[in-house]
């Protein structure tokens, strides 16, 4: 299913930094099929005929990544593999976002449930 629009920031644990260069992200972002990538550390990736399209924006300190700004429509597992490529961890549980316009701190897995579960159970 996906999802409606969304715009949000993601981080890493505890709403910090994550734990990945910017150059190590980018390369896990270039090696995804029909993503595109700037050295910017913008990328756009388009799915499904153009009915997952997600925009984002890495932004980095200090040698890492400290959060990726990311906006768009997608099912559940394509977000999940863009975050798994942005942050470099498998355990996505760890990540935190803030869904924006709201500003409102969200973990991974409310956000996930918020955004992919049918609200009509």
């Amino acid at each position: 299913m996906i999802c409606e629009a969304f715009h949000l920031y993601l981080y890493g644990p505890k709403r910090g930094a994550m734990t990945t260069s910017f150059e190590d992200a980018a390369e896990r972002l270039e090696r995804m099929p029909k993503l595109y990538f700037e050295p910017d550390g913008s990328f756009v990736w388009a799915r499904d005929g153009g009915n997952e399209q997600v925009y984002g924006m890495l932004y980095d300190a200090a040698g890492v990544v400290q959060y990726c700004d990311m906006r768009g429509k997608c099912q559940r597992d394509t977000f999940r593999q863009l975050c798994q490529a942005v942050s470099g961890t498998d355990h996505l549980p760890n990540l935190q976002i803030m869904r924006l316009p709201e500003s409102q701190w969200q973990d991974f897995q409310s956000f996930e449930h918020l955004t992919w579960t049918p609200s009509d159970r």
